[in-house]
């Protein structure tokens, strides 16, 4: 399983060759291929991913303070093309993914200690959507959800509210909005005001769903004229592809950006909300390490158990990099006051791989000393990049944290 530290997948012949130079174990390319057809090595791959999901250390940059919320939870999925021999346990011909064969993975985790949540993947068939009811039941009194719109269900904000917790997410352009008098908001009058007061970004308290109607937060953020032209030709391409017209509705909603919420104002100020959703787009730069650091969507044609315990192999080893980089990224910011940049970390620990491994298993010593060594290296060349009209994650994480916390 050492192979899921490679971007590639290595052979059984070459598995066979490492394992006898690494370890002294004599074992050919057959004799792998039996230990793969058993479905005891996939219960053994998942029973250690479960284990390590359980024993996670949460870390927070900043200990000194506490978070507003239980948790500042953020999800999303990726997905991508596998060989058309898997296509009995994972079918595709869904959305991007044009092969017989296809999977889902579903990531969630906490902005406040960077511990994974939920990690769990199957064929692209499940819709985020059936996601987002299917995993209500994990949601804790005091937790606030960022998630974007494949997720979005008013019944899972109804939900969310009714146990205690938080919801933050775009508004979808099929939900209609209504005011308090249950009169249906029309966003070119609230365009036109905007622009009359000259007004930006505007607040107001709205009722959402055709049925019971959920009480919520909505602010309303007037988007570059360039950026409206880009929506609108973005979708009136797509409508002229599936046969119909961009309606009047749908372009007056598209001059903002339309956020929902149920936090209150004193712990998410309007001005706020908008920033505090970009938190979620530390998911996609995760999936992007996955594929281009540990190359997760580079599959060859194999049996579906020997599929099986790689993937868990590489979830393994991702989840042990994500611990060992909050963990030095933690103490490296107390000390430096500088954010360590995950990528630059990533690259690092891939070509660190072999030392790792035998600092493992050599033990105390031998790890301490790695340990010491290795972090003074990320001291010196891993930073995170400061980049020109980018919020970095530091005034992304003070949103969330209680500054007069005892």
């Amino acid at each position: 399983m050492f192979s899921a530290s490679q971007t590639d997948v290595i052979s059984l012949e070459q598995s066979s060759i490492e394992v006898d130079d690494c370890f002294g174990i004599d074992i050919t390319k057959q004799g792998f291929d039996e230990k793969y057809k058993k479905s005891e090595s996939v219960d053994f791959m998942n029973r250690i991913f479960d284990s390590l999901l359980e024993d996670q250390i949460g870390f927070s940059i900043d200990s000194e303070h506490e978070c507003k919320f239980t948790k500042v939870r953020i999800k999303d999925s990726t997905r991508y093309d596998l060989p058309p021999k898997l296509k009995e346990n994972f079918k595709g011909n869904q959305g991007k993914c044009s092969s017989a064969a296809a999977i889902s993975i579903q990531h969630e985790r906490d902005v406040c200690t960077g511990k994974v949540i939920d990690n769990h993947f199957g064929s692209i068939k499940r819709t985020d959507s059936e996601d987002a009811m299917a995993s209500l039941g994990n949601i804790e009194k005091g937790d606030l959800i960022i998630r974007d719109l494949g997720y979005f269900k008013t019944k899972v904000f109804e939900t969310i509210a009714q146990m205690e917790a938080f919801f933050l997410s775009r508004l979808h352009a099929k939900i209609k909005a209504f005011d308090e008098n249950d009169i249906e908001i029309s966003f070119e009058n609230v365009y036109k005001k905007m622009l009359k007061e000259n007004l930006t970004r505007l607040e107001i308290q709205v009722k959402i769903g055709e049925a019971d109607r959920l009480p919520t937060r909505l602010i309303l953020e007037i988007i570059p004229q360039e950026v409206f032209e880009k929506r609108i030709r973005k979708n009136n391409k797509e409508a002229k592809k599936k046969g119909y017209k961009v309606s009047e509705e749908f372009k007056a909603r598209a001059r903002f950006n339309l956020m929902i919420t149920n936090v209150s104002q004193e712990d998410l100020p309007t001005d706020k909300v908008y920033l505090m959703y970009k938190l979620r787009w530390q998911i996609e730069l995760t999936f992007k390490n996955w594929k281009s650091d540990y190359g997760i969507d580079n599959v060859r044609s194999m049996s579906y158990n020997r599929f099986m315990c790689l993937m868990y192999a590489k979830l393994i080893l991702i989840l042990i990099n994500n611990q060992l980089i909050n963990l030095l990224g933690t103490v490296l910011y107390k000390k430096h006051k500088k954010l360590l940049s995950k990528t630059k970390c990533i690259k690092t620990l891939s070509i660190y791989f072999e030392k790792i491994r035998a600092a493992l298993f050599q033990r105390s010593k031998n790890i301490k000393e790695f340990m010491v060594d290795f972090t003074l290296k990320l001291s010196k060349k891993h930073w995170l990049e400061k980049r020109k009209n980018r919020t970095n994650f530091i005034e992304l994480f003070e949103l969330f944290i209680c500054k007069s916390a005892q």
